[in-house]
């Protein structure tokens, strides 16, 4: 096995960071009391537009809202509905902006016009189930450039398809038989077809990849069990497609030890599986290890942040395109739960989670940028201002969607906007070669 460079970050060695301030922050507060935000995804517009989805409670229910700010994080409007279930966000060609959740037994589609927020339109033909997975929407792409929405429906798998005018096309549906699914992520693929992840069974199933092309045929589909029964507790699948169309999965399973254990695998775009990695905990490999995230090198590379079990640092590592041997793993000075990973377009990652504040379950969110070379770059402790956030990278940087911390009963919804451009921490390491990856 090729060694690799790994940096052990020395806690004491560290200089403290400097400022790292948001360059803008946009408020939301709604008026009800109690009330609670939750924030869920966020995208920006190629004019800076930001479009945040949150989850909100009030009155007695929960709530899908929409929320838009303008560049400098001016609130414009917010649009909501009683909702539930694995919420979605897509911008479309046109500026127009899709959101997708589930009320009861049935897919919902609705889609906003971004300028003032009215409908444009909605659907809620669909009987099915939606998770608040990886990703709940995509955009086919080609001319057509279809709306597509991972389901189960009954015991198929189901790609519910939308024409840019909201006419229903054609489903897209595959089923392995009588099993307790859930559509965990999907990616659209250069053909004009999609990649959906599916985990299977909760204690056997284990993961599931069915590839359609565009016209619905399934190309194959893949199982994945782990090295025990298929036993997939946290159920989250993360998809990636590379540029000669293999499918790379990222997912815990159930080990033989009964520990969920990350591992990655690719699978080829005939079917076939070209490698399969398990990833252990780099202090002590009988721990349980987890991963979040799934993004693609220029050579294919897979990046991921890695949630280990005794060391808690925001992580993240590099594995070969060709093998699946870790290349680079390097660690940020603080971490805590990973929840999210982002990337900019100069190559730095963002890697942000949450952490324990207190001893009453009360949890603050923390962030760890890293640079192109996924060298930790700088850090950030919200947890006096934030319980959760969730970050988009882009040409106007780090724009993420916040909750702050709850005041007795309440809390509101915030905009936030950071560079992600900025110098450096200066970090003192100690890079080792010949780690086994195991």
């Amino acid at each position: 096995m090729p060694p690799i460079a790994t940096a052990f970050t020395l806690a004491g060695a560290l200089a403290a960071t400097a400022a790292w301030e948001p360059a803008w922050t946009g408020i939301w507060q709604y008026e009800a009391d109690p009330r609670g935000a939750t924030p869920m995804d966020v995208r920006v517009g190629a004019d800076g537009r930001v479009f945040a989805l949150f989850e909100l409670a009030h009155d007695g229910m929960s709530h899908t809202a929409l929320a838009r700010f303008d560049e400098g994080g001016a609130f414009v409007w917010l649009r909501e509905r009683p909702g539930i279930d694995g919420r979605g966000l897509q911008l479309l060609p046109g500026g127009d902006v899709a959101v997708v959740d589930a009320f009861g037994p049935v897919v919902r589609v609705r889609v906003y016009d971004g300028d003032d927020g009215t409908v444009v339109w909605e659907d809620q033909s669909q009987a099915g189930r939606i998770s608040a997975g990886s990703r709940q929407l995509a955009l086919a792409l080609g001319d057509a450039g279809a709306l597509l929405v991972p389901a189960i429906d009954g015991d198929d798998v189901v790609v519910v398809r939308y024409a840019a005018d909201g006419e229903r096309l054609p489903d897209w549906r595959w089923s392995p038989g009588a099993e307790d699914l859930q559509a965990e992520d999907i990616v659209a693929t250069a053909d004009g077809g999609a990649a959906v992840g599916v985990a299977g069974d909760m204690f056997t199933g284990g993961f599931l990849v069915v590839r359609f092309d565009a016209d619905g045929q399934v190309l194959f589909h893949d199982r994945e069990r782990g090295s025990l029964d298929g036993g997939t507790f946290n159920r989250r699948l993360f998809l990636a497609v590379d540029g000669a169309g293999a499918v790379l999965a990222q997912g815990a399973l159930q080990n033989t030890r009964g520990d969920m254990q990350a591992q990655v695998w690719k699978i080829a775009a005939d079917g076939t599986r070209s490698w399969t990695r398990t990833l252990v905990d780099p202090l002590d490999e009988r721990f349980t290890t987890e991963a979040v995230g799934l993004l693609l090198e220029a050579d294919g590379d897979a990046v991921l942040a890695q949630q280990a079990g005794l060391d808690e640092r925001f992580r993240l590592l590099r594995l070969d395109s060709a093998s699946g041997v870790l290349v680079h793993d390097s660690a940020a000075p603080l971490g805590g739960q990973t929840r999210g990973i982002a990337r900019a377009p100069n190559g730095r990652v963002l890697v942000g989670g949450t952490y324990a504040i207190d001893f009453q379950g009360h949890v603050g969110a923390r962030l760890a940028e890293f640079d192109a070379d996924l060298r930790p770059c700088r850090w950030l402790d919200l947890g006096t201002q934030y319980f959760s956030t969730v970050f988009d990278g882009g040409a106007h940087g780090w724009t993420g969607a916040g909750g702050t911390l709850f005041e007795e009963t309440s809390n509101d919804a915030h905009a936030l906007r950071y560079d992600a451009d900025g110098a450096c921490e200066a970090v003192d390491a100690i890079f080792a070669d010949g780690f086994d990856a195991g």
